[in-house]
Parts: C-alpha cells; structure tokens; sequence
C-alpha cells in the first residue's frame, strides 16, 4: 500500500479523517496493509487535532509508505476533510470514507466490497457491517430521519433504534440490503457518483452529511447498500451520542444541532420517501420552497448565518506534507 502513487490508478482512495484518535487510526492503518488488495488502496489521513502529541503519533509511529498526511493548519471539519482528503489522492474507482476508530479485521473485507460494487453498476454507496470493540452492532443503517423522531431520540436517547434494518443480514436471508442512508463512518462510494454531486456536502460541519449523501444517492438513480459480505470493527462511541443535557456540555452536540437545523432549513421536517425521489436531478438546494416555507433564498441565507455564528472564519490554505510517501 502507497501514500499515493501518481502512475497506478488505485481501486480505491481511502480517507480517514482524524480528531484525537491518532494510537486507534494507527491500529486501522495497520489492518488496512493486511487488505488483501492493500497494493491498490491510496490513503490519505486529514488531521483536525490541531495538536503536537496527535502530529508526532501519526508522523512518527505509523508504518513505512502509510499514508499521506494532509494537514490543513485548522479543524475545517468532517465534511471539507474528507473532500480535501480525496483531492489529495490520485483518481480512484472508488471512495472510501473511514472513521479513525475503524479496524479491518477481516483481511478481505475491502476486497469483497469492491467486488460487489464491481458486479453491481446500481450499487452508488455500500457500507459493511460494522461491530464495536465487545461485538455488539453498530446502528449505521438508517431510514430518513424527521425533525420529530431526532426530538425524540433527544428526549429518549434509547429509544428509537433502527438496528432492525440489519436483521436479514445479521441472521443470514440476505447477504445485501437497501436501505435510506448509512452512516459515513466506513462506507465505499462510487467515484463517478462521488464527481457526480461533489462529494459530501460541505454545508455541513459534522453531521448530517451522510444523510444528504444518501439523499443524492437516491436522486442520482443509485442505490445505497449495506452488506454482510464484509465486516469492521469501531470503538462503539458517538459523538452524537447523548440527550438534549448533552448540548450543556459537548461541543459536538451542539454541532449536530446546527446541522441538524441546517438540513430540515433545506428539506423540510418531514420524511423522504426513496422510492419518490429516486431518478430525480440532484441539486444541493431545492429549486421550491420546502415543507418549512422557507424559500430557497431564505434557506440559503440562513445556512450562511448559521455557518458564520459557528464557523466565523475560513480555514487558510491548506499544507500538505506527504508521510513517507514511496511506493510499495
């Protein structure tokens, strides 16, 4: 596996982008050399720490050739890291987006996922099974949400679980399904739908990204997937996790509401139906008012005002230093 190698055209680029979780990416990249097709796999890791200990970690204490560490002097987010991130990449056939607490155990597991998406030119976003450290699974499916249910998932943090989207993988009737959206904690994207809508939605900080990726998805007449024909391993822990007493205290909550709030602004508060948008033209903002009656000029000014309270200033040109960067 190469930092990046300009004269190979890899099967697939993988991002990670860290924030303090440089010893546990460490352990990932390590999983990603023992990949079966680790000889075809570019990875690059965004840093967002803003921190010496992290930098030294992934500089110093990562394998020979890794990965190119890109490093872009601020936190600029998840979204605008993973797009920086695969910039940074030679063009690939697939995007691999990959949470820094995610270990690929299993040897073929990225194998097996390109292989399917291979097979399938319908597949647009395929996501595997994912199980945190005690073997518990990990809730990545997810049907659209509504501005009611996320209230109500605040108000109750345990209830409202969506891990019935996994039962016919889980108990062997199916080995794929389709779902409304999966979490981009380790998810295989087709390039060309990838080019297609942008990448991921940089009106968004940290969340809720995914969600809109899911929504193009669908719109562009592709399908998002999940399989148990491969499995990783997460830590188990959310950042989004926790109630509204929450938003007291994590900064992280408190992000999720603004995207939160960002994307039913856009959409609306009410559910989409996948079957009713698939095939449509995907636009980053609606061209008619939504089920708010906010116009698409006032939704888009009030993202701006948004993004301007929570993020007042752009992040400066971004530095990028290869790490070690030969070919293997």
């Amino acid at each position: 596996m190469a930092a990046a190698s300009h004269h190979v055209r890899p099967a697939a680029a993988v991002v990670i982008v860290n924030h303090f979780k440089a010893q546990r990416l460490l352990e990932g990249i390590r999983s990603l050399h023992r990949q079966t097709i680790a000889r075809t796999l570019a990875v690059a890791v965004v840093d967002n720490s803003m921190d010496e200990r992290e930098r030294r970690a992934l500089s110093k204490d990562a394998p020979e050739g890794a990965f190119l560490l890109v490093e872009p002097g601020e936190n600029i987010g998840y979204t605008r890291g993973c797009n920086l991130g695969v910039a940074a990449l030679p063009h690939s056939r697939y995007v691999v987006l990959c949470n820094p607490d995610v270990v690929w155990d299993q040897p073929n597991a990225l194998e097996r996922l390109v292989a399917m998406a291979d097979a399938d030119p319908s597949i647009g976003v395929l996501a595997p099974l994912q199980f945190s450290d005690d073997g518990a699974p990990v809730e990545i499916a997810r049907t659209f949400p509504t501005l009611a249910e996320q209230v109500k998932r605040r108000l109750s943090p345990r209830s409202g679980s969506e891990l019935y989207l996994n039962e016919s993988l889980t108990d062997g009737s199916a080995v794929s399904t389709e779902v409304d959206w999966v979490q981009s904690s380790c998810v295989l994207v087709r390039r060309t739908l990838w080019d297609r809508i942008g990448g991921l939605d940089e009106r968004y900080f940290l969340f809720m990204s995914d969600v809109e990726l899911g929504r193009a998805t669908w719109t562009a007449g592709m399908r998002v997937c999940l399989t148990s024909a491969a499995t990783v391993r997460a830590d188990g822990k959310r950042a989004s996790k926790g109630g509204f007493g929450a938003l007291l205290t994590s900064r992280a909550q408190r992000g999720h509401l603004v995207d939160a709030i960002k994307y039913y602004l856009i959409n609306g508060p009410r559910k989409l139906c996948r079957q009713k948008i698939s095939g449509l033209t995907y636009r980053r903002i609606a061209s008619a008012p939504n089920a708010l009656g906010v116009t698409t000029l006032g939704a888009r000014s009030a993202v701006k005002s948004l993004d301007a309270a929570v993020h007042p200033v752009d992040a400066p040109s971004v530095a990028r230093r290869p790490f070690l960067s030969s070919s293997r």
